[in-house]
């Protein structure tokens, strides 16, 4: 093989900047072939760097050589076995590594040893130009990608930082439990990803009446938490000041009227798939009366010491769904050592024998004692179980009414 005329010593204008960046590790043995395709290297632009044995090469190869230019056979070992092994090696992942052969059966098995090119030996020089041109490409394509992973890799930890904070934002607007006369009031809430869709609300606007509300907007995420943490707060401002400024009949169906307001409100937005479901309501600790209004949330759970658990049939539908709904306000009456428990449907595992999942929640909630702490226990046991991609965002209030002596 003759050695490459100058006319044809260049890569063309659009890769001679990239070439003249990059180097070439050529390894090989036969001092003649070293001293041609170090010539021919050169020529094309490329800083060479050389070396006799696969041994001498090993630690030339870490040192940031972008093209491996490796011969089939060396003083100690094969080209194809060096590929084998630097393929290994995750710190060259990125290096492109071409077999220099003679040996046309040696193709198929450096290509499948990580070999990114062959080059025949006896090849003409424009065949070999095309070929490192080629490599140039495939590098540069290489290293913008590099860049862009790098890139993306940095704004998902921004991205990572700034849920991180929204949801430890969030997790601060949860109500904390209340002890309010004879009165214990506990929550549940488990997002089913950093932030959730579900959000519950809870106050003492005035006097021994406590305003209570959940939220659950449908999806998950950023989106929805935003939302759900502005609803439940518009709702609960809402309650508290119908409680304070209104007469205590209109004070307790103050859920009632919130709902309907917002469901007015969410309809004429007109938002295609906006809409959420909800409970509010208004517990009144002197005389344990408890009113409430349901839009599409699941029914409530009523515990009586002598009849055990029990599901209170209801209705109602989400907000933004119907513009002229009617929503309907449900009352009861808490006597000493009775509950009532409000929870959202991720809590509800449907499944073939129980097609609503309730069944399997008041198991969970059979044989508690009337302490409101193992309730909440149970039912986060019970929400462990719900695992896998569908999981929903768990929320649960529980209003019991303690025994005093």
């Amino acid at each position: 093989m003759s050695a490459p005329q100058s006319a044809m010593s260049s890569l063309p204008a659009e890769q001679a900047g990239t070439a003249h960046r990059l180097k070439i590790l050529l390894v090989e043995s036969e001092p003649d072939q070293a001293i041609y395709w170090d010539t021919l290297f050169r020529s094309l632009g490329f800083e060479v760097q050389r070396a006799r044995t696969l041994q001498e090469a090993a630690p030339l190869a870490v040192a940031g050589a972008s093209i491996i230019a490796c011969s089939s056979m060396l003083a100690d070992g094969t080209g194809i076995g060096f590929c084998t092994q630097l393929r290994a090696r995750p710190e060259l992942a990125l290096a492109y590594l071409v077999l220099l052969t003679s040996d046309g059966e040696e193709v198929i098995a450096s290509l499948r040893a990580g070999a990114n090119d062959c080059i025949d030996m006896s090849a003409p020089y424009g065949e070999i130009r095309a070929r490192l041109e080629l490599a140039v490409r495939v590098i540069s394509l290489n290293e913008a990608l590099h860049h862009k992973s790098a890139e993306l890799g940095d704004a998902l930890t921004v991205i990572q930082n700034e849920l991180q904070s929204a949801a430890a934002l969030q997790a601060a607007m949860l109500p904390r439990a209340l002890d309010l006369n004879d009165f214990a009031i506990r929550m549940l809430y488990r997002p089913s990803d950093v932030l959730g869709g579900d959000m519950l609300g809870l106050s003492v606007p005035h006097g021994d009446r406590v305003a209570f509300g959940l939220i659950d907007v449908v999806g998950h995420g950023t989106a929805s938490a935003l939302i759900s943490c502005s609803l439940i707060r518009e709702m609960m401002d809402r309650m508290a000041a119908l409680i304070r400024e209104s007469d205590p009949d209109v004070a307790l169906h103050s859920g009632r009227l919130v709902i309907q307001e917002l469901n007015l409100r969410y309809c004429s937005l007109n938002l295609p798939g906006m809409y959420f479901t909800a409970m509010a309501g208004v517990l009144d600790a002197r005389s344990g009366r408890v009113t409430y209004c349901q839009a599409g949330h699941p029914n409530l759970i009523n515990f009586d010491p002598k009849s055990g658990w029990r599901e209170l049939s209801d209705s109602g539908y989400p907000i933004g769904l119907i513009e002229g709904a009617e929503y309907t306000s449900r009352e009861l009456t808490l006597e000493p050592g009775q509950m009532v428990l409000a929870i959202s449907d991720g809590l509800l595992w449907p499944h073939p024998g129980d097609p609503t999942g309730s069944h399997a929640v008041l198991q969970t909630l059979e044989g508690s004692q009337a302490d409101p702490h193992q309730i909440i226990t149970r039912l986060g046991e019970h929400a462990v179980k719900i695992k896998g991609i569908e999981r929903d965002d768990q929320s649960a209030l529980l209003i019991s009414r303690l025994r005093t002596r």
